[in-house]
């Protein structure tokens, strides 16, 4: 009589072959994003709230006048875009609760480099003493004999008909700071000066805009919603 052993086995076989072929199939582990060089820049902890800039100097190659610009007031940064890519990005400060930034679509109306306001600066009394770092000649009387000095503003870049405008001032990151203006870094701000024109298209708006890349884990990326006070030394020029 013959072993019943090998048709066992061969029984086995066939059934473990069976429920392995009748498994799902192991999907194929999904591609890994690989971030971009912006998108590394903006994963840094603390972004938008930093002092650093990202520039990426192959699109600036292809920068015009015509490139646009994008200002995010909750973010406090603002971005060169150029073929729908940010060339660069950088912080700012804008304006404080009491004199707000306006939102809105803009265009660079005019442009001086080395550039005083009329209306915010220095008055000094008629012995050379300063008595209001944090003047607005509009409102505050020039004492006999004295004299006002607006405040410096080089780079200027002006947006709007009464006064705002991009330029070279004192940052903060994170913090509104001006009356108004968006303060810019020095070297972006000289930067920006030389490849802009009469005519640029500027964005200032509240929240991110649609262009830019943000990530799924950048979702709730930190905002500035609360204004701090104006410093003295923070000037607006006027029209």
């Amino acid at each position: 009589m013959r072993s019943a052993f090998p048709l066992c086995l061969f029984v086995c076989v066939g059934t473990l072959l069976g429920l392995s072929s009748c498994s799902s199939p192991v999907p194929p582990p999904e591609p890994v994003h690989e971030l971009t060089a912006y998108e590394q820049f903006t994963a840094k902890p603390g972004y938008p709230v930093l002092m650093e800039a990202y520039t990426d100097e192959a699109l600036m190659q292809q920068a015009s006048a015509q490139s646009p610009i994008v200002i995010c007031l909750s973010q406090q940064r603002a971005r060169l875009y150029v073929n729908d890519q940010v060339a660069m990005d950088w912080p700012v400060s804008t304006g404080v609760s009491s004199h707000p930034t306006p939102t809105g679509s803009f265009k660079i109306r005019f442009k001086e480099q080395q550039h005083c306001s009329n209306r915010y600066g220095r008055i000094y009394n008629a012995e050379g003493k300063c008595i209001n770092g944090n003047a607005d000649i509009f409102k505050d009387a020039l004492p006999e004999g004295g004299r006002f000095d607006g405040a410096p503003m080089p780079n200027w870049m002006r947006l709007t008909a009464d006064g705002v405008g991009m330029h070279t001032g004192k940052v903060k990151a994170g913090q509104r700071l001006s009356h108004g203006c968006i303060r810019t870094p020095h070297k972006i701000a000289l930067r920006l000066f030389r490849l802009t024109k009469v005519g640029t298209p500027v964005t200032i708006t509240e929240e991110p805009e649609p262009l830019f890349p943000r990530l799924p884990e950048q979702a709730q990326l930190p905002t500035v919603k609360h204004p701090v006070p104006a410093p003295a030394e923070t000037p607006k020029p006027s029209a």
